[in-house]
């Protein structure tokens, strides 16, 4: 018995199970990109109508984009969020020049920038009941290893499927975009903004959450804010 080689392949195994934990997050990853403006409420009223005309005749082949309010990031009120492999990006037919600049033009029109666009790729998703659970808190944060926070963060959502039922749940890595060092975010999906607190509550006095804080490696938050789906194609 040499106490050496036992840790020695201890070490082995945690390396090869983390390996293992991130091939799968990074298999078949979508690419995510986020467009954030802001809008008063007879705009956006119009901005969805131009959305839902413009991408409800054109599809993506694959994955789709979704139209979201924004809340709680200050000079933000709507963000639009497009996702989908990238190795199949893009749309089923091609879009004419013309249908695409007027689309683009009539956006303009009734929007201004806001702050805080990103691309990321997405590194596990928990699919769920969207329709019912469309409301969601986001984080962008600092992972200080992120190898060890994606790898508890698998074990943590597998852990606590019990407690969530059908919402969502998902970690990406931000590619790009000027987001004061974040280098990946978290998203948490429920019914509204009660449901939102009661599951926090829930989740935080559960063993799998006190084991992903001891495992994660450290993190720290930099803006947290609620979005809710508006119009999804």
């Amino acid at each position: 018995f040499n106490p050496i080689i036992l840790i020695l392949n201890k070490r082995s195994m945690k390396k090869f199970i983390l390996l293992t934990i991130l091939t799968i997050c990074f298999s078949n990853a979508q690419s995510i990109r986020t467009y954030n403006f802001v809008a008063d409420t007879d705009d956006a009223s119009i901005i969805g109508e131009v959305f839902n005309d413009f991408h409800g005749k054109y599809k993506k082949k694959s994955g789709g984009v979704i139209l979201q309010r924004v809340r709680f990031l200050n000079d933000v009120t709507h963000r639009v969020l497009y996702y989908g492999d990238p190795e199949n990006w893009g749309m089923k037919e091609k879009v004419p020049q013309e249908a695409w600049s007027n689309y683009i033009n009539r956006m303009r029109i009734h929007r201004n920038p806001g702050k805080g666009s990103y691309t990321a790729k997405s590194m596990y998703w928990k699919g769920g009941d969207r329709e019912k659970y469309n409301v969601g808190r986001q984080w962008l944060f600092k992972a200080k290893d992120p190898s060890k926070y994606a790898a508890a963060y698998v074990k943590f959502a597998k852990a606590i499927e019990p407690i969530i039922g059908e919402r969502m749940m998902g970690v990406g890595k931000i590619e790009m975009g000027d987001l004061n060092g974040a280098t990946h975010y978290t998203v948490f999906y429920g019914e509204n903004m009660q449901d939102l607190d009661i599951m926090a509550d829930k989740i935080r006095a559960s063993k799998a959450y006190q084991e992903f804080v001891k495992t994660n490696g450290g993190s720290e938050i930099l803006v947290s804010y609620m979005v809710r789906d508006l119009i999804r194609l």
